[in-house]
């Protein structure tokens, strides 16, 4: 499915960053490790504070008049739907950091995709800014990953 408007990629990347923060908030409270809780923490922080930079852009009434290269219909959002896991308490935590890795790549790839349709417009920066914050995080998590469990392998 197609987005109809800005408007309506906007709601689906606010909706998107309120996921990632319930997602970051609930593996917090069911991982032991101080450390990985606090990580957690902070990412959905992080995640609240970019569904505030999105709710900024909704609610300054300019995007309806901002033009994109090509029409926003022709960007389909199911192509940045991350499948819902099988996650319980008893998960491991490679499949919890595996899940978390997909959800910011995939975020990545949504701002991504707006920044290139979006360029030269007031949105430049806001996309720019949620692209390489998202890229960040999946950084983040791919070190923690590496550091913890690669060295199993």
């Amino acid at each position: 499915m197609n987005f109809e408007s800005l408007t309506d990629a906007l709601n689906f990347a606010r909706d998107k960053e309120q996921k990632a923060n319930d997602t970051y908030m609930i593996f917090g409270a069911i991982v032991k490790d101080t450390a990985a809780k606090k990580l957690l923490e902070e990412l959905a922080r992080q995640e609240l504070g970019h569904k505030k930079m999105i709710e900024d852009a909704l609610e300054s009434g300019t995007i309806a008049h901002i033009g994109g290269k090509r029409q926003i219909a022709e960007v389909s959002f199911s192509d940045f739907i991350v499948p819902p896991p099988d996650l319980g308490p008893d998960s491991a935590p490679q499949e919890v950091m595996t899940y978390a890795m997909k959800m910011e790549q995939s975020a990545y790839n949504l701002y991504n995709e707006l920044l290139s349709n979006y360029q030269g417009t007031d949105l430049e920066t806001l996309f720019s800014r949620l692209a390489q914050e998202e890229l960040k995080h999946k950084e983040i998590l791919e070190e923690q990953y590496e550091k913890h469990f690669m060295q199993w392998m």
